[in-house]
């Protein structure tokens, strides 16, 4: 793993590929981290230059009290800079998919494709959900995890409750607080680079009906549904999805 220090926060980021590679950057969502796109980093790392990022909170990076879309997408900057990349395609899973709409804005002449995976312009949180995490966390996260995986969906739920620390929960929550106030509806035609938008049809986290919303008010997107269940496709299904992905990256190019 890479490491950056920005504003007294260290961020860490995985890395794979040439360095002379069209960059494709990921960004996780809630209760994630980088090493759920290890087989991203492994499959287009062949042919990309491929960045998961750890945002800060999140996997190895440092905590931080202000958890806002800008103080992640600082972080999503502060890595480019490092790295010195000009141009990159943008991914998001979840929260990350709106943290992405956010760094579209910002960044309009330096990315040339977004693919947005199982979100929404507007995230269904609501306040009985951060009420629940906050009166009883252990009961939520467990309910939370079996939305979240459906394949050996045992085994994730246990590992993840049992490596969870009071640091973890408290991000948890904050996230949720976060995700309960975006509303990202009025800017979606103000994209105008090509998006992908991917989804599991029955997704019980964020229903795909709400992917599908979104992505009718992007002037120039497709989206790719698979008949499948969880929340997470590029870990679940990931060889439909590093295909799907990749047929859409060579449509661009």
């Amino acid at each position: 793993m890479n490491h950056i220090e920005n504003n007294g926060v260290d961020v860490f980021y995985r890395v794979n590929g040439s360095e002379d590679g069209l960059a494709i950057i990921l960004v996780h969502g809630i209760a994630g981290d980088s090493r759920f796109f290890h087989n991203q980093l492994k499959y287009f790392g062949n042919s990309y230059r491929i960045i998961a990022i750890d945002l800060p909170g999140h996997g190895r990076s440092s905590n931080i009290t202000d958890q806002s879309i800008e103080a992640y997408n600082n972080s999503i900057e502060a890595v480019i800079k490092k790295e010195k990349i000009e141009t990159y395609i943008l991914a998001g899973h979840s929260m990350g998919g709106v943290i992405c709409l956010e760094n579209y804005r910002r960044h309009k002449d330096k990315i040339k494709a977004l693919i947005l995976i199982s979100t929404s312009s507007v995230l269904p949180v609501n306040k009985d959900m951060i009420k629940a995490s906050i009166n009883d966390f252990d009961n939520f996260f467990y309910i939370m995890l079996t939305r979240i995986f459906h394949k050996k969906a045992g085994i994730f739920i246990i590992s993840a409750q049992k490596n969870i620390t009071e640091a973890d929960k408290k991000i948890i929550t904050g996230d949720l607080e976060l995700c309960s106030g975006i509303n990202y509806d009025q800017y979606l035609d103000e994209i105008e680079i090509p998006v992908l938008v991917i989804a599991n049809k029955f997704d019980r986290m964020i229903p795909a009906s709400l992917t599908e919303e979104m992505q009718k008010k992007i002037k120039n997107s497709k989206i790719v549904l698979f008949d499948s269940e969880g929340h997470i496709p590029f870990f679940e299904n990931s060889g439909e999805f590093n295909n799907a992905v990749s047929d859409f990256i060579e449509s661009i190019l």
